[in-house]
C-alpha cells in the first residue's frame, strides 16, 4: 500500500513538474503574441502618424497639409467634388460630372525634410500631376522649397479642398483671371516672422506655345505651362506677403511677374500681376474679398504669336482687372447642433478686357457681373453638400446665364 502511494505520489509530481512549463509556454506565447501585436501598432504610427488635418501650413489647404505637419513616414490625403449643374439655355440642360477625385502624397524623410504632392484625376479619366515638391524647413523664419510649386496667388488657388469655399465652383475670378490651379516649376523661401509670414518664389514665366489652349474668357490659362517640359528662358517671380490681424482677419498681398515667350523661346513681353486680399473668419461669419489687377507689355506681339499657333480668334489684353466680395454665415451657430449650415451671397466683377492692343475689338463676354447664392451644409467639417445659384450678367450684349448647381464634396 505504501508503495502504491509512492507510486502515485511520484506520478502526480511528475505530472505537476511537466505540466508546468507546458502553462509558462503557453502564457509566453501568449505574451508574445500581444507583444507582436504592440509593435504591429507602432511601426503603422511611425510609418503612418495620426496628422491634424484641420491645420493649414505655409498658404496650404488643410488636406494639402498633412505631409508637411507629419513628423516621420509617409502620409495621405484626398479630396473630391461631384457637382451637377441645370442650365436652361444650354443643351443638355443638366450635366452630372465625378468632376475631380484627388490624392495627396506625402513622406517625411524627418521632421524638417518633408516631399509632397497632389495627383488628380479630373472628369474620371483625364490625369494631372498639380504639385510636387521638396520642402526643407531650418526654423519657422525660414523654409527651403523646390519642385512643381503652387502659385501663392489668390484664396482658392493653394486652399482649394471643396469644402473650404462656399460656392459649388470656385468663383469665377480664381478661374478667368487667376488660371486655378496656376502652378509651375521653380524654387523659393517661405516662413514667419510673428504675424507677418511670406512665399517668394522664382518659377519659369509663361509661354505661347499652347496656343490651341487659349481662351479670350481665361488670357492667362492658356499661357500656363503646368510643369510640363516649361521654357524658362524668360524667368518669373511669385510672391505674397500676409499678415494676421486679431480676431482671425488676415490680409495678404501677391505679385507676379513674368515673361511670355514664343515656341522658339523668343521674349514677346511682360505681364505684372497684383492680388490683395482679405479674409475674416469669426462668430459664424465667413467673410472674403479679393482683387486683381494686371497690365501686359507687348499684348500685340502675344495675340500675333496665339494666332499664328492657332488661336485664331485670340486677343491678349493690355490689362485685366476684377473683385468679389463673399459674406457667409453660420445659422447653425447658437444651437446644440454640432454642424454647420452656412448660408452665403457672392457679388464678383471680371474684365478680362480691360484695355486691347490697338486695331483688335473687345471679345464677347469680356465684362462680366456674377451674382452668386446658396448653402453650403456641413455634417462633418471635412464633408460640404453644397447647392447655389449663378447669374451671370454680360456688360456687352452676351446673352445673359442663369445656373442652378449643387454638389457633393469631402476631403480628408
Amino acid at each position: 500500500m505504501r508503495i502504491g502511494k509512492a507510486l502515485g505520489s511520484s506520478l502526480l509530481l511528475s505530472m505537476a513538474v511537466f505540466a508546468q512549463p507546458s502553462e509558462e509556454i503557453k502564457q509566453l506565447r501568449e505574451e508574445m503574441e500581444v507583444l507582436k501585436e504592440e509593435l504591429r501598432r507602432l511601426r503603422l504610427e511611425i510609418s503612418m502618424p495620426e496628422v491634424k488635418v484641420y491645420e493649414k501650413y505655409s498658404g496650404l489647404g488643410p488636406a494639402a497639409s498633412k505631409a508637411l505637419l507629419n513628423p516621420k513616414g509617409v502620409s495621405i490625403g484626398g479630396y473630391g467634388e461631384i457637382p451637377l449643374e441645370y442650365n436652361p439655355d444650354r443643351r443638355p440642360r443638366t450635366e452630372f460630372d465625378t468632376y475631380r477625385v484627388i490624392l495627396y502624397l506625402g513622406y517625411a524623410f524627418d521632421e524638417k525634410l518633408k516631399f509632397n504632392s497632389e495627383i488628380e484625376f479630373e472628369h474620371v479619366d483625364e490625369l494631372a500631376v498639380e504639385f510636387a515638391f521638396l520642402d526643407y524647413r531650418f526654423k519657422k523664419e525660414l523654409g527651403l522649397r523646390g519642385g512643381l510649386l503652387m502659385i501663392p496667388i489668390g484664396i482658392v488657388n493653394e486652399v482649394h479642398e471643396p469644402p473650404t469655399f462656399m460656392p459649388v465652383n470656385r468663383p469665377y475670378l480664381e478661374r478667368n483671371l487667376i488660371p486655378t490651379l496656376w502652378r509651375e516649376n521653380g524654387v523659393g523661401i517661405y516662413g514667419s516672422v510673428g504675424n507677418f509670414s511670406y512665399n517668394a518664389y522664382i518659377i519659369n514665366g509663361m509661354s505661347t506655345r499652347n496656343a490651341g489652349k487659349f481662351k479670350n474668357s481665361a488670357p492667362l490659362y492658356g499661357l500656363r505651362q503646368q510643369g510640363k517640359e516649361a521654357a524658362s528662358d524668360s524667368p518669373a517671380f511669385a510672391g505674397r506677403v500676409e499678415y494676421s490681424l486679431p480676431k482671425g482677419a488676415l490680409i495678404s498681398a501677391s505679385v507676379v511677374i513674368t515673361g511670355v515667350q514664343d515656341k522658339n523661346g523668343d521674349t514677346l513681353g511682360r505681364i505684372d500681376v497684383f492680388s490683395p486680399k482679405f479674409e475674416w473668419q469669426y462668430a459664424g461669419f465667413d467673410i472674403r474679398a479679393l482683387g486683381f489687377l494686371a497690365s501686359v507689355e507687348g499684348a500685340e506681339k502675344i495675340t500675333s504669336s496665339l494666332r499664328s499657333g492657332g488661336a485664331g480668334d485670340a486677343v491678349f489684353p493690355e490689362s485685366m482687372r476684377g473683385f468679389y466680395v463673399q459674406v457667409a454665415y453660420n445659422v447653425l451657430r447658437f444651437t446644440d447642433i454640432e454642424q454647420e449650415l452656412y448660408l452665403f451671397g457672392l457679388f464678383e466683377y471680371i474684365n478680362t478686357h480691360a484695355d486691347v492692343p490697338a486695331n483688335y475689338s473687345k471679345p464677347a463676354g469680356s465684362e462680366l457681373n456674377i451674382y452668386n447664392f446658396g448653402i453650403s451644409y456641413k455634417p462633418h467639417p471635412l464633408i460640404a453638400l453644397k447647392a447655389d445659384y449663378v447669374r451671370e450678367d454680360y456688360g456687352d450684349g452676351k446673352e445673359d446665364q442663369d445656373i442652378y448647381r449643387t454638389a457633393i464634396t469631402w476631403m480628408f
